[in-house]
Formats: C-alpha cells, sequence, structure tokens
C-alpha cells in the first residue's frame, strides 16, 4: 500500500457527520462493547455514539471481513462484494494482513476472492490506548500504534481527532467528505507522541515479567529436539482456538459437494473453502495413513515455528503479532509469553 503524505485534524462532532456520510455509501464496521471487551458490528447514523475508539483490539481478528470462516469458492470469478470501512484496526492487525496480503496476493496467481475483498475494503485504523494485560507487541520489537498498511488512522486528542493519511484510498475518501479538515499543528503532533509513549510504558509495565530475546526466531533455531516441547504443550487440550483467532494464521480446506439438486452452480458441484488448522490430529495425515506430526506436542511446536521461523524465512516477517487473543481464548490458559521464556531459559 503506498503512503499519502498528510495529518489532519477534525472535530469529533464533524467526524461523526464523516461517518454518517461514509454508512450511506459504505457497509460501515466498528467496535462496541461486548461481553468480553470490544467486538466489531455494523453501524448506521442512528448508533455512531456506540463506536468504541482507541483501547485495544477487537475480539475479532481483521481476517473475518477478507477471509471468510466459510465462503463458497466456485469456478466463476467473485461478484464484487458492496464496499466496506472497517473502523477501529489496531497496528496487531495490521502487521497480520502483510502476512496474509503475501500468502493470498504476493504468488504468481493472486486468490480472487480475496482479492475482490481487499480491493474494496477501505481500513481506518486508531491507536491504542489501553492495552490488555494479554497484549505483547512490544515484547516482538513492535509499536501499538499503526505506522502503515492503513488508508487513514485516527488519534483521539480528546475533543479533536487527528487524522493521518496512509493511502490514495484514504487520501480520496477525505476529498470526498463535505466537513472542515485542518492542517494538524505541533501541539497536535506532540500530544499524539505523548500518549503513544504512554501507551509503550504501560505494555512495558504489563509484560515486566516476562524476559526472552527479541530475536525469537534465533531463540528456536536449536529447539527443535528440545524436550521442553512436551512440557510447555501437556495443558494443550487441541481446541484450536489459538490458530482461529490468530490474525495471521490462514490454512484452510476445500470440501467438494454437490449442488446441482439446489441450483447453486452450473457444473453440478459446489467448492466451499473452510478454515483449517495446524492443531487438528489429522492435519498432516497424508494418503497412506502416515501422519508426521501424529503428537499433540509436534503440533504445538508446528505452530511456533510457522510463526517465528518459517514465515520470517520465507516473507521476512513474524506472523505472531503480539495481540494476546490466543492466550484469552485458550482453553488451558497456556501464555505464548509463557512458553517462549521456557523455550529461552
Amino acid at each position: 500500500m503506498k503512503k499519502e503524505a498528510g495529518i489532519y485534524y477534525i472535530n469529533s462532532r464533524d467526524w461523526e457527520k464523516f461517518l454518517g456520510q461514509l454508512s450511506a455509501q459504505y457497509c460501515l464496521y466498528a467496535p462496541k462493547e461486548g461481553l468480553t471487551g470490544t467486538e466489531y458490528s455494523i453501524f448506521g447514523p442512528e448508533n455512531l455514539s456506540e463506536i468504541v475508539y482507541g483501547g485495544a483490539r477487537a475480539t475479532q481478528p481483521l481476517k473475518c471481513f477478507l477471509y471468510p470462516l466459510q465462503e463458497e469458492v466456485s469456478p466463476d470469478d467473485p461478484q464484487a462484494d458492496k464496499k466496506s470501512v472497517v473502523l477501529g484496526v489496531k497496528a496487531c492487525d495490521l502487521k497480520a494482513l502483510r502476512i496474509l496480503d503475501e500468502i493470498f496476493l504476493g504468488g504468481d496467481v493472486a486468490d480472487p476472492f480475496y482479492q475482490n475483498r481487499r480491493e474494496n475494503t477501505l481500513l481506518i485504523s486508531d491507536d491504542c490506548t489501553e492495552p490488555l494485560g494479554t497484549c505483547f507487541c512490544t515484547l516482538l520489537g513492535d509499536d501499538p500504534f499503526p505506522q502503515e498498511g492503513f488508508d487513514l488512522n485516527l488519534s483521539c486528542l480528546d475533543a479533536e481527532i487527528l487524522v493521518e493519511v496512509g493511502s490514495k484510498k484514504g487520501k480520496d475518501l477525505l476529498q470526498q467528505c463535505n466537513i472542515p479538515l485542518h492542517s494538524a499543528e505541533e501541539r497536535h503532533l506532540k500530544l499524539r507522541q505523548q500518549r503513544r509513549e504512554a501507551v509503550v510504558q504501560k505494555l512495558k509495565q504489563i509484560n515486566k515479567d516476562f524476559k526472552f530475546p527479541l530475536n525469537v526466531t534465533a531463540l528456536l533455531q536449536d529447539k527443535y529436539d528440545s524436550p521442553l516441547w512436551e512440557q510447555v504443550s501437556e495443558d494443550c487440550v487441541g481446541c484450536c482456538a489459538c490458530t482461529n483467532i490468530c490474525p495471521s494464521c490462514h490454512c484452510f480446506l476445500l470440501i467438494d459437494s454437490l449442488a446441482a439438486s439446489r441450483g447453486l452452480s452450473p457444473v453440478g458441484f459446489e467448492k466451499t473453502r473452510t478454515w483449517d488448522s495446524c492443531q487438528y490430529p489429522g492435519f498432516a495425515r497424508v494418503a497412506a495413513g502416515a501422519n508426521p506430526r501424529g503428537k499433540l506436542e509436534e503440533r504445538f511446536r508446528n505452530r511456533l515455528y510457522c510463526k517465528f521461523e518459517y514465515k520470517p524465512k520465507n516473507f521476512a516477517l513474524l506472523a505472531c503479532t503480539g495481540c494476546g487473543r490466543c492466550i484469552e481464548a485458550c482453553q488451558g490458559k497456556i501464555d505464548i509469553r509463557e512458553v517462549l521464556q521456557k523455550l529461552g531459559g
């Protein structure tokens, strides 16, 4: 995504008017308070006041909007979806998006279904202001505020909102709005920096008890045959919550089924793509029945190696963003920070 220059400030009331205009043209998704944190919901002019700005990342990962849990992938080209705006995206999800883009768009042939949604989705990110106890992006060398990958980024400064343009799509969107925009002043940029630094300090306090090398890839290089894998995976129940909630996990399964009786396909079958998980016992099983990862600890190890060694080797990107969703979702109460600390000890 090409970076476009420009930082503006806007009155919060005018921003809400802008969102009202957007909701008439786009499907507008944004965070709202849920039972266990913020959750994405669809918004219209009648409920814009319920949008939660700042805070921490939403429960659902961004990938849900671009790579759904289940979808029909027919031989025909995908139909263009209605354009969407996803507001409140955090830096950890934008980092994960780089992995998804490499997987689905970076090869010789782009995935047309992912590409269609990607092109028809505008991303309005915002800074984290209240990281959760499971957030650890700074332990991986990342920041809790977006610096790239967004169309627009918001930094809420009390009654004003700082809007940074990150792409041509974002620039065009602002130019279409019928609201006053003002170039950011030094006081705005200084206040934004102060608040960002305060959040970094919060994260340092949250993670003060976890010590492992910043270069996790190097940490794992001589740990493949370590007996520690059985120990760190002993509480895993194989529920796959970690991979389902992860913003960068992307494995899928294709299922063919008859569809002529339902009139769904002119060629008489329906092909469905659904999320899969490397944590399922049968994920790596081959046709003859052999399974190179038949043991739970082998599957557990594979997930960490995929995040911290295989993806960096192939794409020069860590596939863990420190969002902490896997820690929250784990039925066995496994904390990946503790796992890395034990492996590094």
